[in-house]
């Protein structure tokens, strides 16, 4: 490990384990310990941390001439991660033979246009999803508050019940509000990526223009080239015919030339269209090679740095939405869990922290609110009266009438005391008469005069006596007294 990745507590290690080498016979002991230090100091110089320099000068005077014995440690150097390993250099070389060949332009096209497809994708899948998340989220927040209205009705139950559902409902608007902002989120990340793939897309069509031009350009002078070659080679060919003699065979002339025309102006003319023909085909390779170096070295390399930086760039864009996008759900699932049961405050803490949904929902106590509700109607309960039987003075027994198994018995009167009839029972015990004794009356009448005569009236022996207070009101069939 290189001394880039070393972390605070790597100085803390043990050393590594040190050889030492034996020394020769007469060599004198100036001479060892520089060959110790040469040999040590690039060790040093690549484990060495960074504010050791001031620690490594008292070591040196506290460890004297211990360190001179000290060797080269025998286990493998670290590895250098500035530097690629010869299977990354190899790789390196070939992408790079590839990208300065003249399909080097192609490639990177198609493979920007692979990028530009998959941030497209990318950047669909982001809208759909924002939009589900957006309706889940507006339909959980109209949910809450629709429920919440109807809880608070009359026919609802009321008391730690209704206190629990209202923070349950509290706890389900709040997480609707993360579904709101992380659909938002998704939202911005969407337009974000369209807008780099359309940058890139119209970048791409930029560069498969100029890029791809010039190869053609190439591509054209080089297949200019051939045909001259091709041509030049063929008049050579017959200019060496001509020359050598065979150009005739059997009286025919071979080439385009007439009959009438001689051998040396079949060869002379033959060597002018070849010689023209030469200049032809080296102003064609001149200038091919001219492009070609102009291609290799400016166009095709600017176009091929240009499409890697697009490629690089679309690449990298995407793939940062792609941790924006793990980061904002961990962010959404972590908001939502800290809804549901958030952090207990800490000893000393004194913010009121709100319940979680297992504690809110674990509070309610049906028991009192079952009591709570029906304390909540003792107003109108009414007072307890005594309930007791109560006779109606009109429909009252007559005080002579044996009392009835269900009336109450007549009170004592004192002795001597007259009976409603004007009469004392002797026998009777307590001074009273006994109706039994009595003859039995008849009902009094009334006269034509209207007088009432009876019993009692004028004339009966009850009248004569004189008059009498009756001992109560006067019962059915008894007549009311005179005045």
């Amino acid at each position: 490990m290189s001394s880039e990745f070393r972390g605070p507590g790597d100085d803390a290690l043990p050393a590594p384990p040190v050889q030492t080498l034996p020394t020769q016979p007469g060599a004198p002991p100036s001479e060892k310990k520089s060959e110790d230090n040469s040999s040590k100091e690039p060790a040093s110089e690549k484990e060495k941390p960074e504010g050791a320099d001031d620690d490594s000068d008292d070591d040196k005077s506290e460890n004297g001439d211990a360190a001179d014995s000290a060797a080269p440690s025998a286990g493998p150097p670290p590895p250098d991660f500035s530097t690629p390993s010869p299977a990354d250099a190899a790789l390196l070389k070939q992408v790079n033979s590839v990208l300065t060949s003249e399909i080097g332009i192609a490639t990177l096209l198609n493979r920007l246009k692979q990028s530009v497809a998959s941030a497209k994708e990318f950047a669909t899948f982001l809208k759909k999803r924002a939009v589900l998340e957006d309706d889940h989220a507006q339909s959980l927040k109209k949910l809450c508050r629709t429920t919440q209205e109807n809880m608070r009705r009359a026919d609802h139950r009321t008391g730690s019940f209704a206190q629990s559902y209202d923070e349950m409902m509290y706890i389900h608007d709040r997480m609707a509000e993360n579904g709101i902002q992380f659909a938002a989120s998704l939202h911005q990340m969407h337009e974000d990526l369209i807008e780099l793939a359309n940058n890139s897309e119209r970048s791409r069509k930029t560069w498969k223009t100029n890029g791809l031009a010039a190869e053609q350009k190439v591509a054209d002078l080089e297949q200019a080239m051939r045909k001259s070659k091709a041509k030049y080679d063929s008049l050579a060919e017959e200019y060496d015919r001509a020359r050598t003699g065979e150009g005739r065979q059997g009286g025919k002339v071979l080439g385009a030339f007439k009959a009438h025309k001689s051998a040396a102006q079949q060869e002379e003319d033959l060597l002018k269209k070849a010689q023209n023909a030469d200049q032809t085909y080296y102003s064609h390779v001149q200038t091919l090679q001219t492009e070609k170096s102009q291609l290799e070295s400016a166009h095709r390399p600017e176009a091929v740095r240009a499409l890697q930086d697009l490629v690089s760039e679309t690449d990298s864009a995407t793939t940062l939405q792609m941790q924006k996008f793990a980061a904002f759900n961990e962010k959404l699932l972590l908001g939502n869990g800290l809804i549901v049961y958030p952090f207990k405050n800490q000893p000393g803490e004194t913010t009121p922290q709100a319940r979680s949904l297992r504690q809110a929902v674990s509070s309610i106590n049906n028991e009192r609110d079952l009591n709570d509700f029906v304390l909540s109607q003792l107003p109108k309960v009414a007072p307890i009266t005594e309930v007791k039987y109560e006779k109606n003075p009109l429909l009252a027994p007559q005080p002579s009438a044996a009392p009835r198994p269900h009336s109450q018995p007549f009170a004592p009167q004192q002795q001597g005391s007259t009976t409603s009839f004007g009469q004392i029972n002797p026998a009777a015990p307590g001074g009273l008469s006994s109706p039994g004794a009595q003859p039995p009356q008849s009902m009094g009448t009334r006269t034509s005069t209207g007088g009432f005569t009876g019993p009692n009236g004028p004339g009966s022996p009850q009248h004569a006596s004189g008059p009498q207070s009756p001992s109560g009101p006067p019962g059915p069939g008894q007549g009311m007294a005179q005045p």
